[in-house]
């Protein structure tokens, strides 16, 4: 049976005529040099590349680029809720350089915790506000309330059920569940067999996939996961606080091979706490990370994390938002952007 073939449908000027309610006329002027204003022009060629016009010229591109970076400008609001951090600081380069590379000035704002539904920090944006970027796994209620605002919004990760947010925005997200799963399954190679697991499950949907990941790589190996180093319940900081891991670890049932963390900064307090007990000790057992913020002059070497290009995820952020901008009436996206284990 021979295949069907389907072609897409030639755009003509007389179907982008009818989607600016213009005649054909101007709109034929408007892509071939005739005597049009130049924002008449402007938005003729606009909509003929938003519908995929294949006679559209390179020159016309590059004019409506430009005018278009030139049109805008404004504040990006970055909202964020935690401490400094080498992860957290190259991201925010990121997002600074496209911002700065598209117009836009960055606005940093670090939350209070008792703004439960977004009521005080709704006062930031103002007129010149374009767009949201959230950069913590927010309460929905606070998303809710700056949704009001009706400005562009995207998210870096999510509630383990991201559909929370994808009502509001884009999402983007971590690969996680592929790049544990690797870096595990590599260590149970080795011969290891005990381990324990340390991130907070519910608290994301980038932290609920990389336990999603430790759980398959056990199990596709048939290793027994002992419930006794399984931390995934709700903790003061999520784990990322050091007296949290050093009473941890000082607490466990018996010391595992492995400890598998949730990122970096949770794996150098397991080492730390490992190295008061036994400096022997904390040499020897196997430490899986994440992001890949290890310091070089830490003392614990080759701990085994997954690199994130964080400062091109800080540029990816603003580019769905400027997608947003640009296209309002686009539907909302979830994206897993690439993670890339690394065994020191």
């Amino acid at each position: 049976m021979k295949g069907v073939g389907f072609k897409m449908k030639k755009v003509t000027i007389q179907n982008i005529a009818a989607e600016l309610n213009l005649s054909r006329n101007t709109v034929a002027k408007a892509l071939n040099g005739g005597t049009v204003s130049y924002e008449t022009r402007m938005t003729v060629v606009k909509k003929a590349k938003t519908m995929g016009y294949s006679k559209l010229s390179k020159q016309l591109i590059e004019e409506m680029d430009k005018a278009t970076l030139e049109k805008k400008g404004g504040t990006i609001l970055v909202l964020f809720d935690r401490a400094d951090s080498l992860f957290w600081n190259k991201i925010l380069t990121g997002i600074s350089d496209e911002c700065s590379d598209r117009g836009f000035r960055m606005q940093l704002h670090i939350v209070d915790g008792r703004d439960s539904n977004g009521a005080e920090t709704k006062k930031l944006i103002e007129e010149d506000v374009c767009g949201i970027i959230f950069l913590c796994v927010f309460p929905v209620p606070f998303v809710e309330g700056l949704s009001k605002a009706k400005v562009p919004m995207v998210f870096l990760d999510a509630p383990t059920n991201a559909g929370e947010f994808m009502r509001y925005g884009d999402v983007i997200t971590q690969e996680g569940w592929y790049s544990v799963y690797e870096m595990v399954n590599t260590v149970i190679k080795q011969g290891k067999t005990e381990f324990a697991f340390i991130g907070y499950e519910n608290g994301s949907k980038s932290v609920h996939d990389r336990f999603d990941g430790f759980m398959n790589a056990m199990k596709v190996n048939n290793l027994p996961v002992d419930k006794r180093l399984i931390f995934t319940e709700k903790v003061q900081d999520d784990y990322y606080n050091y007296s949290v891991i050093e009473n941890l670890v000082n607490g466990l049932p018996n010391m595992p091979e492995v400890f598998v963390c949730t990122n970096d900064d949770i794996a150098k307090y397991v080492a730390i706490s490992l190295s008061k007990v036994d400096e022997k000790l904390a040499e020897e057992v196997v430490l899986i990370g994440f992001d890949n913020t290890i310091e070089e002059t830490f003392f614990k070497k080759g701990i085994i994390t997954a690199n994130v290009r964080k400062e091109a995820l800080g540029r990816k952020l603003v580019r769905s938002l400027m997608d947003q901008i640009d296209y309002p009436d686009k539907d909302f996206e979830l994206t897993a952007i690439a993670t890339y284990p690394m065994y020191n």
